[in-house]
Order: C-alpha cells, then structure tokens, then sequence
C-alpha cells in the first residue's frame, strides 16, 4: 500500500503534509454542486486566519488565549489550546509564505515549553505535558500534540532545539507505553493512571514522524506497538470507547483513522487499514442529517449529551479524506462533504442571519467552540480544526483528476436526491 501522506513535510499539519499544492484556478462548477464552493471556503479560512486568529493572539506572553468569551467580552488566560492552534499558523505559512505566521507558531510553542511541560531534568516523566485543568497531570494525548508541533517547527525552521524537545516528548511517550499504554501520570502520587483519555492515534501519527524525520527505525516499532493496542481497544461495531474504556468521543476519532492508515503504509499489515475502515464507517453509518457527530456516546450506543463539538466535524472530514486516498470510494468524500457543510453553519460570518452577538467584531469570522448556546466561546484551537478542513478538503479535491472529481459530485448528488425521494 503507498502511503497516502509520505511526503517530505508529513504529519496532517498542513495540505503539504499529503503532498498537496494550494488549489488552483480551474473550474469548480462539481464543488458549487457539492455546496463547498472553492472562492466561499478560501475567502472564509482567509478571514478567520488574518480576521480573526490573530486577534487571539497576546503579544505580552507570545501564546494564544485559552478562548474568547463572547458574553462578557473577555479573554481566557493561554493554556494548552497552544498545542493545536500553532498547526493553523503553520499551514497559513505554508499557504501564503507570511512569515508573521510562522513567528506565532514558534512562540507559542516556546511558551508551551516555558509553562506546559515539565522540563526538570531529575524528572522521569521529563517531556511530559500538563493539563490545564488537572495541573498535576501530565497527559499521553497532549505530549503527542507537542510532540508533532515541534516537528512541524523543525522541518521549517531546522533549528535544533524543535526536534530535541520532540525526541525528549517522545521518551515520555514511550514510558506511557512501558505501562500498559498509560493516558496520563499523576506528579502528586508519582503513578501511571490506567483511566483517561486513551488517543493512541495521536501517539502513533507523531512516533511515526518522528521516524521519517531521524531514520531510526525504533520509533515505527513504538508506533506499531501502539498500533496493536488500537486494535486491542476497537469494539465489534468498528468503534472505539477510549475515555474509560467506556465513552466514544468525537475529540479523539480522527487521529486514530489517520494513525491507522499511516501505520499500514510502514508496515503493510491490512488489520490496521481494516480497523481504520471500520471506524470510519462506523461514523458514516452514526452521521447525523446536519453532516454533524455526538460529542459522546457509551459503548451500549446511547448519546451522553445532545451537544456537539463543531471543530471535530471538519477534523473528522480531513480523516475521511484521507481513507478516501487509501480506497478510492467515494462514500468518504460524501462524508467529508456533510461535516464541512455542517462547519460552515459554525462561522460568525458578519452580515449573515441569526448571528449571535453580531455586533462584536471579535467574534467576526471566529467559529462557536459549542453549539450554541451552550456557552458562545471561541477559541483557537477550534478554528484551526474548521480553516484546515477547508484547506484539505480543496487542496485534496483539486488534486484529483477532473473527471473523477465531477463524478464524486455526481455520486453525491445522486445519493442526496435518493434520500430525499426516500428511495
């Protein structure tokens, strides 16, 4: 199987990262028709990345703030949404060569090593990073999230220190998988925890970068390690409950399509590719009409809230994407195509019906972090799953030939106009 992501940038950071180019200028009349048109996705991510994400920016600690509360006007204090929100920066770099964008990527991820991550080093968990809300815990998921920034740092800037700082992560790493694939340490009682948020995909995306990115082979064995716990954990539905062992969450589901599908291009072993596929038509078969997921359910099937996290619908779409470059069948475009449309009702796009809080510009081109209206924050780490869906979705779309893109479009069409006839 040929990787679908082997490239000389990797990682699902940036369109580069498949070996995309930006979209070009030729026809989009199969795009209109999916109502993913390319001048209103390209116009809408300009505006959140130039609009808006740089107003959530401060400048005084060189991070982003935690979220930008629309009620009372306020900002959250900068906390790990650092780990993510750098990634939108790094494709605005890639996509539009403003510097200014790669400078706000670097410090927040300094600034995540200043105050996120323990760098002590007499610890045996150095490398680690902490909750924001836990502040004792150190978290398997987030150091994966470090760890894939400072490589996309390092394959940019080719300073040093990026690529030190994700092999000292990756040790950490590494530890948790030494005690059963732990998903958190807790400093206060010097102990592995066995229950928590279980992202073996992110694990697996960011060892097998780093791979590609040192040659040395002992790190696709660990990813491969993390694999086979994957498989381990998937129930018999295709799905996967990885908080507690017991809860699906929307947060944690698409890495572990993407891990999945990269792990299968190393090693050549179908059972990671058959677990990916399972999964993602499992999210096929729970698609909601509006193109949306459950933020959770319990392993017996059974919605745990009816809110819904809007940033991992288009986050899901780039997974869906990617199982479509590993298979060719176009119900996972299908799929990618009603979380985006779904996305797009998300955007505070000035001018538009019902907006809430319209008469704040801050909240002008952002994305609502919750359906509203739970709470009508925003925040950056969101907005970077929402603009990078946008971006993924084009690049991959108009890498395709255009007569199989036409008849993508069709397929959908078709399908769409069945449901409405109830056939």
């Amino acid at each position: 199987m040929d990787d679908p992501e082997h490239t000389t940038v990797h990682m699902t950071i940036s369109p580069r990262g498949w070996g995309l180019e930006p979209a070009g200028d030729r026809d989009t009349d199969p795009l209109v028709a999916m109502g993913l048109a390319k001048q209103n996705l390209e116009a809408r991510a300009r505006n959140n990345t130039y609009h808006w994400l740089i107003g959530q920016f401060d400048e005084d600690t060189g991070a982003f703030y935690g979220y930008y509360d629309a009620r009372s006007r306020t900002f959250a204090q900068p906390q790990n949404v650092n780990l993510i929100a750098p990634f939108q920066c790094l494709a605005a770099f890639d996509r539009y060569n403003d510097e200014q964008f790669l400078v706000m990527a670097r410090r927040a991820a300094d600034w995540l090593n200043a105050h996120m991550v323990e760098t002590h080093p007499m610890s045996l968990v150095l490398g680690g990073v902490l909750d924001n809300i836990k502040a004792q815990q150190l978290w398997t998921k987030y150091t994966a999230d470090y760890v894939i920034l400072n490589l996309g740092l390092w394959e940019r800037l080719k300073k040093q220190e990026y690529l030190d700082r994700a092999v000292q992560s990756s040790r950490f790493l590494l530890q948790a998988q030494n005690h059963n694939f732990a998903p958190k340490y807790d400093q206060w009682h010097e102990s592995w925890l066995p229950k928590g948020w279980q992202s073996f995909g992110r694990v697996i995306v960011a060892l097998i970068a780093l791979q590609e990115f040192t040659k040395e082979n002992i790190w696709l064995e660990r990813a491969t390690a993390w694999a086979e716990q994957g498989l381990r954990l998937q129930a018999d539905n295709g799905c996967f409950c990885l908080i507690n062992d017991t809860y699906y969450s929307s947060d944690i589901a698409a890495d572990e399509i993407r891990g999945l599908i990269r792990v299968t291009a190393r090693t050549e072993d179908e059972r990671f590719l058959e677990a990916a596929l399972r999964f993602a038509d499992w999210h096929l078969d729970r698609q909601e009409p509006d193109g949306s997921w459950p933020l959770s359910e319990d392993r017996w099937g059974v919605p745990v809230t009816g809110y819904k996290g809007p940033g991992d619908m288009p986050n899901i779409a780039i997974a869906l994407l990617l199982v479509h470059k590993a298979t060719g069948q176009p119900k996972y475009v299908a799929g990618a195509v009603r979380a985006l449309r779904y996305s797009l009702t998300q955007q505070q796009v000035p001018g538009g019906r019902d907006l809430h809080y319209g008469e704040d510009t801050a909240t002008h081109w952002g994305f609502w972090s919750w359906d509203p209206p739970y709470d009508y924050t925003m925040s950056a780490d969101q907005s970077t799953h929402h603009v990078r869906g946008y971006w993924f979705f084009l690049d991959y779309m108009f890498s395709l030939a255009p007569d199989e893109l036409t008849a993508i479009a069709r397929s959908i069409q078709d399908d769409e106009s069945a449901t409405d006839t109830g056939q």
